[in-house]
């Protein structure tokens, strides 16, 4: 294995805690009558994909969740259900993260979309008195504002040419397996966080295996 100079990090799932049925909940309270039937079809129309590559504006995402819903629930309404999804970061990650880049190049790389991306930042802020998440990492790349999207090997060489990486110096940690394998694909080194994985426990299995 190469020497590893660069990490990057996937943001839901790997280093904030997400729970989709909590806004399925939300959904099903405010009136959606049928919520597996509105996922189906978002899945279908690729409603989420087409969000979170910027091809969607916030107004048009929100259009589509009143057509699940028998009432007219406003945008305030809206946001905080589909920002249910989200936890909150937990500080020992905060923690881990800011003790990286002493060392190592660290990355963000998200598949994300406005309402999330506003809404977490706003927390974070709020919580650690940064003026950016984006601030934790030499770079933040998200799938909104680049257009491009996971696990498309094109986000993958976009982050690649843009920051000057090599992937074979480069350790990507994503919970999903479709993007670990693209990963693998063009040369990085990875970890596929399990369901219930601490982050930086596996990332230091990796940095110093005889930790």
């Amino acid at each position: 294995m190469a020497m590893i100079k660069n990490l990057l990090f996937d943001f839901g799932g790997v280093i904030i805690p997400i729970e989709p049925m909590a806004f399925a909940r939300e959904m099903t309270a405010m009136g959606c009558s049928d919520i597996a039937a509105l996922h189906e079809h978002f899945l279908r129309e690729e409603v989420y994909t087409r969000f979170e590559k910027g091809q969607m504006s916030p107004e048009e995402f929100r259009q589509m969740l009143r057509t699940g819903l028998d009432n007219h629930a406003t945008d305030q309404q809206l946001d905080r259900a589909w920002n249910l999804i989200l936890g909150e970061i937990p500080s020992h990650r905060v923690k881990f993260l800011e003790g990286l880049r002493s060392e190592y190049r660290i990355f963000l790389l998200s598949n994300t979309n406005k309402i999330h991306y506003d809404h977490y930042q706003e927390h974070f802020c709020k919580s650690y008195g940064y003026s950016s998440l984006d601030d934790l990492f030499e770079k933040a790349y998200y799938s909104f504002k680049i257009g491009l999207y996971k696990p498309d090997p094109a986000i993958f060489e976009y982050v690649l040419k843009d920051s000057a990486l090599i992937p074979e110096e480069t350790l990507f940690i994503d919970d999903y397996s479709t993007n670990i394998e693209a990963a693998k694909k063009l040369g990085f080194d990875v970890i596929h966080l399990s369901d219930g994985s601490e982050v930086g426990e596996a990332v230091i299995s990796v940095l110093n295996p005889s930790v």
